[in-house]
């Protein structure tokens, strides 16, 4: 379920853009952050923008993640289609809990 959960996207998306990732947060009951807080309790990754001149690859929202991990705090790092997944998930179960209650 992502209800409650306050998510951030690093890099690009291919799914959709992410002004739309982050309707679909709202809509399903996140709450969408465009930084890393100590709030934040999931990093959606998409695709790494490569630059040959920078030494450390990762995103400075992986970079803070990883610090807040070291600092005890739980924030769990999801590709995109695994957020795909989650996201659909929620969905299915929200529809189920509808049609069940129409009965």
């Amino acid at each position: 379920m992502l209800r409650g959960e306050k998510i951030v996207f690093a890099g690009k998306l291919d799914t959709f853009s992410r002004k739309q990732a982050q309707a679909l947060v709202t809509a399903l009951g996140g709450k969408p952050q465009a930084a890393v807080t100590k709030d934040t309790t999931i990093l959606v990754v998409g695709k790494a923008n490569t630059n040959l001149f920078q030494e450390d690859s990762r995103s400075l929202k992986m970079q803070k993640v990883e610090a807040l991990q070291q600092e005890g705090h739980a924030v769990c790092v999801l590709s995109e289609q695994a957020f795909l997944e989650k996201a659909l998930l929620h969905l299915n179960q929200v529809v189920g809990i509808m049609s069940g209650s129409r009965r």
